[in-house]
């Protein structure tokens, strides 16, 4: 005789013949099943969104989900199906004693007992991938983040070269690399020491900040240089970001009484460009602007560059 979970139930709406369920009860193996098949599922990526959203498509065959969302201390990921439901249950997720965040759930109306506790065994299959996402996620972001100001790193700029290199070669699009150096830096860590000298950085990578946008991409590369990739742009159009860079930086009220300020190098992206040959000449347009006196912008002309 086939043993089954029994628990009482109200506003029970699915059919009586689904293979999930016989009556009021749930089979215990077809619940072990669709837990088996979930836990396959949500192996194939390290995304925490796709985690969500595979999680929310297996669920949605069994119970009246509308809407899904997860909340976490730095994050919040959503899974929207539908319009809102008339019913909403959230619970606290947890791993081996860690707490993960809450799940919360969207309902087309109020589970049955049966039904939650079938939401709980799936819940617990979500719990293990979900962590390893998020701290996948986490991992990858220090990787690709300077610690000190917050800026995307060294080893971001060089992913995000590349793929912009390939871009350049498919769509035909031109972009550009910006080298910044801070003038008189050295003279304010000598002067103040390196916590002062962390506070000008960081406030420094802050003011880039709002120069931030899907064409131009922010970087701290090392020290007190900064660099900038900026897509679709001419050489006008270079000139004047400079510009405004610097004008940006001379009105600063936090960074004006140390009285800094910059010195820029930029150079074109050019068919057979490598990072090391774009980078060379924009770093000598920046010699170039140092060598002038500082506080100014130099461009690299374009040259023809050996096969």
């Amino acid at each position: 005789m086939t043993a089954y979970t029994r628990l009482p139930y109200k506003l029970f709406n699915f059919s009586f013949t689904h293979p999930l369920w016989l009556n009021m009860l749930i089979k215990p193996k077809a619940a072990e099943r669709a837990c088996a098949n979930l836990a396959s599922q949500l192996r194939s990526s390290l995304d925490p969104e796709v985690i969500l959203t595979i999680f929310k498509q297996s669920t949605r065959q069994y119970l009246p989900l509308c809407n899904l969302a997860f909340h976490a201390d730095n994050c919040t990921l959503t899974a929207e199906l539908s319009a809102p439901g008339n019913a909403n249950l959230r619970f606290d997720l947890s791993d081996d004693g860690y707490a993960l965040g809450q799940l919360e759930c969207d309902l087309e109306q109020n589970l049955t007992m049966a039904q939650e506790v079938l939401l709980t065994q799936l819940a617990k299959v979500l719990v293990h991938p979900l962590r390893n996402a998020l701290e996948y996620q986490k991992m990858k972001l220090l990787a690709f983040q300077d610690s000190l100001t917050g800026l995307a790193n060294r080893n971001k700029f060089e992913h995000c070269f590349h793929q912009l290199a390939v871009s350049s070669y498919k769509k035909q699009m031109n972009f550009s690399l910006l080298i910044i150096d801070l003038d008189g830096f050295k003279r304010v860590n000598d002067k103040y020491g390196h916590q002062t000298g962390d506070f000008v950085l960081t406030h420094f990578a802050q003011l880039l900040l709002q120069f931030s946008s899907e064409r131009a991409q922010i970087f701290r590369f090392a020290g007190d240089e900064f660099t900038i990739l900026i897509n679709d742009a001419d050489k006008h159009s270079i000139s004047c970001f400079a510009q405004e860079i610097r004008h940006a930086l001379a009105r600063h009220h936090s960074l004006a009484r140390f009285k800094l300020s910059c010195s820029i190098g930029s150079a074109k992206f050019q068919c057979n460009d490598s990072l090391d040959s774009l980078f060379s000449r924009a770093d000598k347009a920046l010699f170039r602007a140092k060598r002038k006196g500082r506080n100014c912008a130099e461009l690299s002309p374009c040259i023809e560059l050996q096969m």
